[in-house]
Order: structure tokens, then C-alpha cells, then sequence
């Protein structure tokens, strides 16, 4: 695991990189976490050209920004990419304005903008497909949608472990609560559980999660997140049908967050803040999606 010290924060988003006969990273965190990411690889041991293969789980800014730079300093590293997440890393302009208009100018010089990368290293990586890295070790492709329909999960099938991406939640160790990832515009409610359902019929050891770290009780902690993914789009959506506003249920949400770790609600981290305020604004927009009976 490697943290890649988010916004200069440590534990907020890991990468993860298996050593065989060639080597795979698991996400890479923002383009402001390149430099993170490289000494955590020299850290590991790797040469300095020792990336075979680049593989962010899905293209949200906080999972493949660095990207870029990291496929310019690992020039024979294979780019491999859920097919709707193509464009995105070749020609990373219009990710950049969509994610500009959800955070803001500030939050966005802090992530970094995300270099393009040549096409021709881009390669299209789809549902159930193996890496064989050599020394007994695959890893095997799993199209997990619902927190995005370009999000993939990894299976290192010899070891039973699941690189889970955004299907699963958030959990900080400071602040030890199951927050849900429902970001806007691809939250899928229906999706997001199926996806954890299919993880849980891999029946694995663990969960290498980037939000944060490895949980050893892969089962129950999947079980977890179903039902709070359940829970979390009930609340919003009764909170929506009461008239509340977006801020109001954000607030509503943030306060309920904090008072069931230890630490009180003006210590909770400002990551963590936007996080549950991207999660509602996702759930909002999947609850008021068209053809949807939710609000009635």
C-alpha cells in the first residue's frame, strides 16, 4: 500500500502496487500526488522502470489524475482503462470541467490538472479479463458500475483479495465511519449493490480499499456497505420528500457522521466534508433521475 498523501494529507487515498515478474499499480491518486507516488514506489524497492502496468480503477481525479505523469516517468508502463474511461485519460479536458464545476477553482489547483496520455499506451481493459504478472500472481478485471459506469474493481485471485476501487465506501482512521461514495452523475443505487454482491461471491479474505487501507473482514465488511448505501438514500430521500434543501441534508448527514466517531463534527476533515457533500449531491441526482418513482 502506498499513501499518496492527498491534498499533503496522510490515510485519505492509497494505491497499491503487486510485485510479480512485472508490476501493476492500483490507482495512482491525484496529478498533486505524483511525487508521493513515486517515492512510495522507490520505497517498495521497484527499478526505476519497474511499472509494467498502470490500472486506475476508474477516472475520478482522486484515482487517476497522477496518471499521466506517472505513464511520462514509466514510459513502457501499459495504461489499462474501463472502455467509457478511454477518452478520459487520452484527452483529460472535459473530466477536468465537469470535476471544475462540482469543486471549485481552489480545491481544483490542489488536485492538480491531469496530463494527457498517448493513445496508442491506452489500452481498453473490460470484464473479466487477466493479467498474468508472473511468479504465480493474476489479477483479473471485475466491471463493478454503480458508483460509476466506468469503474473496475481487481481480483489477485491467488490471494483471495479484492482491490476494491469506489464500490465500497469511505472509512478514515480518524474517523472510523462507513461513509458512502455516491457521487454525481453515474450513482446507481441498484448497480452499486449488485456490484457489492458480485465482490461478496468471490468470498475474499480481504479488501484492499483506497478510502482507506486493507480490511480483513472482506464478508461482513461488503454486508456493511450494503445496507448502509440503503440507509444513506432512504434518509436523503425522505429528507428531500420533507422539503429539505441540499445543504440542509448535507448538514443533517455531516452532524450524524460526526457524532458516531469519537471526535466532534468541527474536527472532521475537510475531505471528508466534501466527500459527504459529493455523496449527497450524488444520491439527490439519482433519486431525481427521470423515469424514477423514489420521491413518491
Amino acid at each position: 500500500m502506498i499513501d499518496t498523501m492527498a491534498l499533503g494529507r496522510p490515510s485519505v487515498v492509497a494505491a497499491y502496487v503487486i510485485r510479480g515478474k512485472e508490476n501493476a499499480l492500483i490507482d495512482m491518486g491525484y496529478a498533486s500526488s505524483a511525487e508521493a507516488v513515486h517515492k512510495g514506489l522507490e520505497a517498495s524497492g521497484l527499478p526505476a522502470e519497474g511499472v509494467d502496468y498502470l490500472l486506475p480503477t476508474h477516472v475520478h481525479l482522486d484515482h487517476s489524475g497522477a496518471c499521466g505523469a506517472l505513464a511520462a516517468s514509466f514510459n513502457a508502463a501499459s495504461i489499462r482503462v474501463h472502455p467509457k474511461g478511454e477518452r478520459h485519460l487520452i484527452d483529460p479536458a472535459r473530466l477536468w470541467k465537469g470535476a471544475s464545476e462540482l469543486f471549485g477553482e481552489e480545491l481544483m489547483k490542489r488536485y492538480g490538472r491531469p496530463l494527457p496520455i498517448d493513445g496508442n499506451r491506452v489500452k481498453v481493459i473490460g470484464d473479466g479479463e487477466q493479467l498474468n504478472l508472473g511468479t504465480g500472481l493474476t489479477l483479473r478485471s471485475i466491471w463493478t458500475p454503480g458508483h460509476a459506469s466506468h469503474h473496475l474493481s481487481y481480483v489477485l485471485e491467488e490471494a483471495a483479495a479484492v482491490f476494491t476501487g469506489d464500490a465500497v465506501g469511505i472509512s478514515s482512521p480518524a474517523f472510523p465511519v462507513l461513509i458512502p461514495t455516491t457521487p454525481p452523475t453515474g450513482f446507481n443505487l441498484e448497480a452499486a449493490v449488485e456490484s457489492l454482491r458480485r465482490i461478496r461471491q468471490l468470498s475474499p479474505k480481504r479488501l484492499l480499499t483506497p478510502h482507506y487501507g486493507i480490511v480483513e473482514n472482506a464478508e461482513d465488511s461488503i454486508d456493511a456497505n450494503i445496507h448502509s448505501l440503503g440507509i444513506w438514500t432512504a434518509k436523503i430521500r425522505e429528507m428531500l420528500k420533507s422539503g429539505l434543501s441540499i445543504d440542509s441534508i448535507v448538514t443533517v448527514l455531516t452532524e450524524e457522521m460526526a457524532r458516531r466517531t469519537p471526535n466532534p463534527a468541527e474536527l472532521l476533515p475537510d475531505c471528508l466534508r466534501v466527500s459527504i457533500r459529493l455523496s449527497v449531491l450524488g444520491a439527490v441526482g439519482y433519486l431525481k433521475s427521470a423515469n424514477r418513482t423514489l420521491l413518491k
